[in-house]
């Protein structure tokens, strides 16, 4: 279950991307499953883990086990799609 937050002010993808770029701990230019499941553990997910490897399945275009900045974009598709939003 996602917790949708109505409250809170509508954002943006580009805030949201914001979002998953500062949990590239190392600075490589790649989230990696533990940095999508910090990202999405600071989003109020329940369950990080599990949307870390879905949002790693749905947009992990090359096969790598990362996001680039290249696929990121899809990752925040997924993230807005399944009404994830700053703040908890």
């Amino acid at each position: 279950m996602v917790r949708i937050a109505k409250q809170l002010p509508p954002i943006n993808p580009q805030q949201l991307r914001d979002t998953f770029r500062k949990y590239d701990s190392n600075d490589d230019g790649f989230l990696s499953k533990a940095e999508l499941e910090n990202a999405f553990k600071s989003l109020g997910s329940h369950f990080p883990g599990w949307r870390a490897g879905r949002a790693l399945h749905h947009a992990d275009a090359n096969g790598d086990n990362s996001i680039s900045l290249e696929e990121l974009d899809d990752v925040v598709n997924y993230a807005m799609k399944h009404g994830y939003v700053l703040g908890k």
